[in-house]
């Protein structure tokens, strides 16, 4: 394990680093400290039963003033622990405030588009330097993809602080692809709209009443953060009966599961996805993936997938006939979908990547 001192990896708030309720982020994390070369300590507002690791150190879930105080309890550990590196996830106002406290280098990791203020012209010019100073004190940034990289050095040109793009990982060696897989049509997101699960409802109820052996599975998260529009799906689905289950915040185990006996796995996502991890484990479970491409589902999937022209109940309805009807082209595309995740995407090169990219910020920091 390289060096005596830890990298101490910090969740966003609200993020419990549990295995009933883990996030893309949460995963992220747990699956690359597991393989990283370094010992990576975890600070999250956890609960139980928490993802694997190697220390948790209990964030305080604060409740008026967070991003500061929750600053000065991770500079606080760091004087204590003596971190070689602080990573940071997602909040750049978290990542600044630990930079101000502390001497050890802080990398941010974005997981989304960073885009510059929305404020009147007067205020956005200001707000535009400030995030750009705050940015450029950081000791390195990453991006969950090349679309987010991309997008990031368009918007903030004036940035230099060294950057890498690190995607999402999965460790093909804990998935169990079925060999003969399930005439089943799995969808996971968000409750939302820009996630395209309505549209993916629709498509069911003109597909499976002449598909009388196929089903369908929606998993949805965050189901009372839209309540109309929740309740529209559930009306969508409805005519279908025990035909199309509808499941509500289900743990990581039981999704994988899921894609990992399922025929074809939807992602309709209607807005430019900074990544798609739901697509990555579909691929990893051996489903045949029909996408929208948007963002970065397209360096997820490449040609390994039924790419849609646009997100419609009608192209959907066209796009899954295709797939029932043609068994070849679902095994094909699930053994190419499983190749490209093993080639670009295994949580051992992820980890190597982002291992690398420390080594080079510490080192940086050091000869500083």
């Amino acid at each position: 394990m390289e060096g005596r001192r830890p990298i101490l990896q910090v969740l966003p708030r609200g993020m419990r680093y549990s295995l009933a309720a883990a996030t893309s982020i949460d995963l992220f994390v747990s699956e690359v400290a597991a393989h990283s070369r370094f010992r990576v300590e975890i600070v999250a507002e956890s609960s139980r039963p928490a993802l694997p690791a190697a220390a948790i150190h209990n964030l305080p879930a604060y409740g008026v003033a967070n991003t500061m105080r929750r600053a000065h309890f991770i500079a606080g550990l760091a004087r204590g622990l003596e971190p070689s590196a602080i990573v940071v996830q997602q909040h750049l106002p978290s990542a600044s405030g630990v930079r101000a406290l502390t001497r050890a280098p802080i990398i941010l990791q974005k997981h989304n588009f960073l885009r510059p203020p929305r404020r009147a012209k007067w205020a956005k010019a200001i707000s535009q330097w400030r995030h750009a100073r705050q940015l450029n004190s950081l000791a390195g940034l990453t991006f969950v993809s090349e679309a987010v990289l991309e997008q990031f050095e368009r918007d903030w040109p004036e940035v230099q602080t060294p950057r890498r793009v690190v995607p999402n990982g999965i460790d093909l060696g804990v998935w169990r692809p079925a060999p003969i897989r399930e005439k089943t049509i799995v969808t996971v997101g968000r409750a939302t709209p820009e996630k395209g699960l309505l549209e993916a409802a629709r498509a069911l109820r003109q597909i499976l009443p002449q598909r009388p052996d196929w089903t369908g599975v929606f998993v949805v998260s965050e189901a009372d953060r839209y309540p109309a529009y929740f309740t529209d799906l559930c009306a969508a689905l409805a005519p279908l009966g025990d035909r199309a289950q509808l499941l509500v915040d289900r743990p990581f185990a039981e999704v994988k599961a899921l894609n990992e006996k399922a025929a074809i796995a939807l992602v309709p996502s209607m807005w430019r996805e900074p990544f798609g991890r739901t697509c990555l484990e579909a691929h990893a479970g051996g489903a045949a993936v029909i996408s929208s491409g948007s963002g970065g589902l397209r360096e997820i999937s490449g040609e390994a997938a039924v790419i849609l022209r646009r997100v419609d109940a009608g192209t959907l309805s066209e796009a899954l006939e295709a797939l029932i009807g043609d068994e070849g082209l679902r095994d094909r595309l699930a053994r190419e979908g499983m190749e490209r995740v093993r080639r670009l995407f295994d949580v051992r090169r992820v980890a190597a990547d982002l291992d690398d990219f420390c080594a080079e910020v510490i080192e940086t920091a050091r000869s500083a």
